[in-house]
């Protein structure tokens, strides 16, 4: 499924990943996504919002009030995806499939996260205003008119709408191992305390996976996962 997921979504799901951690939760919820799609910031779920005068702070606060921080945890990696998630994400698809789409994107997880009336992300949209249809509309509308100056992100990371590049993308996301390893280096990052994703963290992530073989490979040389991760804290620490 996520090797379909357009950049921008992968990497509101990597944050709504890194917001299950600071929570101590086990798992992924739909709470999570709408606080990884406001953290994302320049993408077609959050320009939408702003668009319908939805005060995505606004949100964020309200959405982080609403759930309860769990007990500590080791848990690393990919976290269990709740029931509600999983509606979420099927009917994202669906979403897609109505807007003739081959991809998923932030504005169609928007939209099933609208649509899942008994999570918190429906019910804290539903009291700002609101709409699936709303939502639908101005996403359909932006696409329509990507060129205008309006709806330009060229303010953002990659310069155009996330669905341009999705072709090239989904080469390069193809797998989902690599997938697991995105996540994995997106987790060391928070647990060493980088502000950003770096290669060190990659490095670190491919150590702390059994199953890809580089721990193994490494190990022969005494490259370990803990010694890794001492260089990457005196590293940030300097």
């Amino acid at each position: 499924m996520h090797e379909r997921f357009s950049d921008r979504a992968r990497h509101a799901m990597a944050l709504a990943n890194r917001e299950a951690g600071k929570l101590n939760h086990e798992y992924l919820a739909p709470a999570h996504l709408m606080l990884g799609l406001i953290a994302e910031g320049q993408c077609v779920a959050t320009e939408a919002m702003r668009l319908l005068d939805v005060d995505l702070e606004e949100v964020r606060l309200d959405v982080s009030a609403r759930m309860e921080k769990g007990p500590a945890t080791e848990s690393v990696g990919r976290r269990a995806h709740t029931k509600s998630m999983k509606e979420v994400t099927e009917t994202a698809v669906a979403e897609a499939r109505k807007f003739g789409h081959h991809y998923i994107g932030t504005e169609h997880l928007l939209l099933g996260l609208l649509q899942q009336p008994d999570a918190i992300p429906a019910a804290v949209l539903a009291e700002v205003g609101l709409k699936v249809d709303d939502v639908r509309e101005k996403a359909l509308g932006m696409l329509r008119t990507g060129a205008d100056a309006g709806n330009d992100l060229a303010h953002s990371r990659h310069g155009d709408f996330e669905w341009v590049h999705q072709q090239e993308l989904a080469k390069a996301f193809r797998s989902p191992t690599f997938w697991h390893t995105l996540i994995l280096a997106v987790d060391s990052a928070n647990r060493l305390g980088a502000g950003e994703v770096e290669p060190l963290h990659l490095l670190a992530a491919l150590l702390r996976d059994p199953n890809n073989g580089v721990a193994d490979l490494l190990a022969e040389k005494g490259v370990s996962p803990d010694w890794v991760d001492e260089k990457i804290a005196a590293r940030t620490q300097h």
